[in-house]
């Protein structure tokens, strides 16, 4: 990915997820963002989240255990567009995870 691409997608977001090999090597924040995280020093962080837009079961419980501060800190400027976009990317995940079980579980047997 290249530099001005990942500029214009902080532009829109407030957190950018790398992966590489189908598992997230990088989390990409902006910079206020960032400040907001290390800077802080209470034990619980609050996020101000857009009481506008209908709970998304996805983010309740996201895919990749550990990164939930960092889904949680996105989540104060995600619209709805990029809540839907997760979401589908969420489900994408867990599709090719349970693909990749069966395939698995195939090798196994023979």
């Amino acid at each position: 990915m290249k530099i001005d691409e990942l500029k214009k997608l902080m532009n829109k977001s407030t957190a950018v997820l790398v992966m590489e090999n189908g598992d997230p090597s990088y989390v990409v924040l902006n910079y206020d963002t960032y400040k907001d995280l290390v800077l802080t020093k209470e034990d619980e962080k609050s996020v101000k989240i857009n009481q506008n837009l209908p709970p998304q079961e996805s983010l309740k419980e996201p895919v990749f255990r550990g990164v939930d501060e960092i889904i949680a800190a996105s989540k104060m400027t995600f619209g709805e567009n990029e809540l839907e976009i997760l979401e589908r990317i969420n489900k994408d995940i867990q599709v090719l995870r349970e693909e990749i079980q069966k395939e698995e579980k195939l090798l196994t047997i023979d």
